[in-house]
């Protein structure tokens, strides 16, 4: 007769130590669960059976339930994902007296500790392992005792391993065995003990410091066949899609950091970021991680024109175009990074390209042997979180620096300002190219703070630029409510000059 067990893990772990091994030297872990361990869990649940239903115990029942088990042939079913676990190590108490153990030296009495070691296999709790048992010894009988011991089986090897065992219905559906026990080692075949078919129920019962099996590595009763293990799947990484937002114009993402990025340092976290994020995209359009944007063909070029901000013959792009890296800040204090394309909205490859650089840390410092050292994290904020002030339609008169802003031009020269250079006449210049007409007053908030401002490789291949920019906290006052989002100036479209609405009734109102 033919048997079949179907046993899950529920936990996903199956914990157990092969018998009088080692754990610290145990190289293979006990898998498939041996055999012998299953007799003497049976063993152990039908005295259980017994002792509920009050009765004087038929221990000849219980030998022959034994001798069909010792009999049977063994063959398994694994899951083709478990995997043996990373052993745990914890130190359990154990003898309580005095620490030291001379008790002149001692100053206190407790308990003493030892390294425990607990090997386990990972186990899908939905992948049942399932028991091919065979023998002409079992009975119908036999087979309605054994099912009263399985129904009373909570737990598996060491206590923690909870489980659950059954005979397996007829409707169910058995997959073939893929796990067999020979006598000959052969390559990737581990030692599985099995019951001898002579075993006797004193042997079964045996604990591992009974005298007669002490110093045995093999208990007596048992013997040692070898399993071969199905082959395991490769272990893969699942590749994280993710969901592609119609209709998406703005990403935003929140900054950690151990020490807070510097104010001034703006635009280097968001060109690194841009780099972060061209580098992704060149990845994705080409398959190759090594490629550059030189080295791409027209029409990849193309493809990525609108994130880069220059054609395909290294024009830069009209009509603000482009994708703006900018920062958020609060109290001075970058808090966010924003990523906003107004014309067209991010296509697939763009927004997982943006995630993807998103991943890793990215450094605000400057360039020189501790650029490495100073980073901030970034973290995806869903569409339920709110768009900043200005990038959300909300319409203002007022609206202030939340970035100083730097003249695209020079204002002054010898410390006296330019005719025709006035911080006001490049504002309303500048403003007159993005559409907006409407007059404007300029204000400016504080002193000139030092900021650095990013410098285009074509330009910089021309002259040297040496040291940073003065930007100026300014507050605008339009005749007219403007929508934003507004960004003047200098590197504007990687965080300076970003500007938010102020409520008329505000205090910081002029």
């Amino acid at each position: 007769m033919r048997i079949v067990l179907r046993q899950e893990f529920p936990l996903g772990r199956f914990h157990a130590t092969p018998w009088r091994v080692n754990p610290f030297d145990d190289p293979h872990g006990e898998w498939p669960p041996s055999p012998w361990r299953l007799v003497r869990a049976v063993t152990a649940r039908w005295y259980q059976w017994a002792r509920e239903v009050e009765q004087a115990p038929d221990l000849a029942e219980l030998e022959r339930l034994q001798a069909a088990l010792c009999k049977s042939t063994y063959t398994f079913h694994l899951p083709a994902d478990a995997r043996k676990g990373s052993p745990l190590r914890q130190y359990h108490p154990t003898e309580f007296g005095w620490r030291p153990a001379e008790k002149k030296k001692a100053g206190t009495r407790s308990y003493g500790t030892s390294l425990v070691q607990d090997n386990y296999w990972c186990v899908p709790p939905e992948a049942p392992v399932w028991w091919f048992i065979e023998s002409d010894s079992w009975t119908l009988e036999l087979v309605r005792v054994l099912e009263q011991c399985l129904a009373r089986m909570g737990y598996f090897g060491r206590a923690e391993t909870l489980t659950r065992i059954r005979v397996a219905t007829p409707q169910e559906t058995i997959p073939a065995s893929n796990c067999t026990l020979v006598e000959k080692r052969t390559e990737g075949a581990v030692p599985v003990l099995i019951p001898l078919e002579h075993a006797m129920r004193i042997d079964i019962e045996r604990t591992t410091d009974d005298p007669e099996t002490v110093k045995r590595t093999v208990p007596l009763g048992a013997g040692v066949l070898y399993a071969v293990r199905p082959s395991r799947t490769v272990a893969r990484e699942r590749k994280r899609v993710p969901a592609h937002r119609p209709d998406c114009h703005l990403m935003q993402f929140a900054l950690g950091w151990n020490v807070a990025p510097d104010f001034c340092a703006i635009v280097r976290l968001t060109s690194r970021f841009r780099g972060a994020v061209l580098h992704e995209l060149l990845r994705l359009k080409t398959g190759d991680a090594s490629t550059t944007w030189t080295r791409v063909g027209r029409e990849v070029r193309e493809s990525i024109a609108d994130m880069i901000g220059k054609d395909a013959n290294s024009k830069p792009l009209k009509g603000h175009r482009h994708t703006e890296f900018l920062a958020w800040c609060e109290d001075r204090q970058p808090t966010r990074l924003v990523v906003w394309r107004g014309l067209r909205a991010f296509d697939a490859d763009e927004q997982e390209a943006i995630l993807l650089a998103a991943s890793r840390d990215i450094s605000w410092a400057a360039a020189g042997s501790d650029v490495d050292e100073w980073k901030v994290r970034l973290v995806p904020l869903d569409r339920d979180v709110p768009a900043p002030p200005g990038f959300n339609g909300q319409a203002s008169v007022v609206w202030e620096s939340v970035t100083p802003y730097v003249p695209p031009r020079h204002h002054l020269r010898g410390g006296k300002e330019r005719e025709g250079e006035l911080m006001v006449e490049q504002i309303s210049r500048e403003l007159q190219r993005r559409g907006i007409s409407v007059q404007v007053e300029v204000k400016s908030v504080g002193l000139p703070t030092w900021v650095s401002v990013h410098v285009p490789r074509r330009e910089a291949n021309k002259r040297a630029f040496i040291g940073d920019r003065r930007g100026q906290m300014i507050r605008l006052r339009f005749a007219a409510p403007v929508t934003g989002p507004v960004r003047l100036g200098h590197s504007s479209s990687f965080g300076l000059g970003l500007f938010r609405p102020v409520l008329e009734h505000s205090p910081a109102s002029i």
